[in-house]
């Protein structure tokens, strides 16, 4: 694996597409990274592969899960391959989710082994957990309940993921004063659709206002999305800088 040095925290966006994306995209999951320290955050379809070309899953020091929609947690099932009767064999593997993760994937895997992994339920509400020296804070936000946005601080540095989510007071609140914060976009420019709790570019932006945060990175935008109208508006409400996530590409807090 590639030692990113001890002082630094870099997000690598595995995949930044959403529930269905465009042929060069794939689903959610994002490398989180400071020293020899590592935690992948989702795992949606197509993710592992590109995971394997970054870094021996081996050496992964937690995956955590956001909530249980199949473009965070796809993957997971290629995973449990690699660590069952791969490489990974006899190097156990924390996965963090929300209650039910395991149970849910074995109807999909038949009833498969899952040696090499251990499934923890990610607490209720709020709360935080180690994995090498990052330290990664979770707090509930409104989507698929429960789903947990996502906050990783190494050595003064902060990056904060807000998974998927509708406007709330929760993830302002986890992401204060976070260096980056990666808020989906599912609508881009387009109206907020009630009942549907995700964000636009204007909410996206509005969070990021009231987190103070240092910088935006959009992701998880539907194939329609217009991604440069997205990040102007949302830049028009934060006021700060805003980009578009770019798989493989790593973004440096």
């Amino acid at each position: 694996m590639r030692c990113v040095p001890e002082t630094a925290l870099e997000i690598i966006p595995m995949g930044a597409g959403a529930a269905f994306a465009q042929p060069d995209q794939a689903q959610s999951s994002y490398l989180v990274r400071a020293g020899d320290s590592a935690a992948v955050l989702d795992m949606g379809a197509g993710t592992f592969n590109r995971l394997l070309g970054e870094m021996d899953p081996v050496d992964l020091d937690v995956v955590v899960i956001s909530h249980l929609h199949p473009d965070h947690l796809a993957d997971l099932l290629a995973l449990r391959v690699y660590m069952a009767h791969g490489p990974g064999l006899g190097h156990p593997l924390e996965v963090h989710g929300p209650p039910g993760l395991e149970e849910r994937l074995d109807v999909i895997a038949g009833g498969e082994n899952w040696a090499g992994v251990t499934f923890r339920d990610l607490q209720a509400g709020e709360g935080t957990l180690l994995a090498g020296d990052l330290v990664i804070s979770h707090t509930e936000v409104p989507h698929l309940p429960p789903t947990h946005a996502l906050r990783v601080d190494h050595g003064g540095r902060s990056i904060t993921y807000g998974a998927d989510c509708a406007p709330n007071d929760a993830l302002p609140e986890l992401a204060r004063g976070t260096d980056v914060l990666l808020l989906e976009c599912s609508w881009g420019i387009g109206d907020l659709v009630p009942g549907v709790p995700h964000l636009n570019a204007a909410a996206a932006g509005e969070m990021a206002r009231r987190a103070e945060a240092r910088r935006l990175v959009l992701v998880h935008g539907y194939p329609d999305v217009d991604k440069d109208a997205a990040v102007a508006e949302a830049q028009a409400v934060f006021g700060g800088p805003v980009e578009w996530a770019r798989e493989g590409q790593p973004v440096h807090a």
